[in-house]
């Protein structure tokens, strides 16, 4: 299973590169690599070297830590307000699929928040 920073990494390289309207072919043939390698770096299968991680900055004209935005839940926690708790529980509930298991964690939140349980249901 590939690493959450790995990830937000390869989420950042696809996000940037479609920005700029460069291809996966394109950032391919600046680095030496083929397209399908950058598509393993943009989904977290690959991890990214250190000299490559270089290379796609300087390709892409941003700051290496651009790649990294996101991968300390602080960063999010600051930019949204929130405390690194409240943030990283957001994270999470934004990965549930199901509207029933995001309600489910509204009741139990509200329950335990001091809510009576009819309060929760609304």
């Amino acid at each position: 299973m590939p690493d959450p920073v790995d990830i937000i990494v390869g989420r950042n390289v696809r996000a940037l590169r479609s920005k700029r309207r460069i291809s996966q072919l394109e950032l391919g043939e600046a680095l030496g690599l083929t397209f399908q390698q950058i598509q393993k770096y943009e989904k977290g299968t690959n991890r990214v070297s250190a000299s490559k991680l270089h290379q796609i900055a300087v390709f892409l004209g941003v700051a290496i830590s651009e790649l990294f935005e996101g991968a300390n839940p602080n960063d999010g926690a600051k930019k949204q307000g929130l405390s690194p708790e409240a943030y990283e529980l957001a994270v999470y509930y934004d990965r549930l699929r199901s509207t029933a298991g995001k309600e489910a964690v509204k009741t139990i939140l509200s329950i335990m928040s001091g809510e009576t349980y009819a309060e929760a249901l609304g």
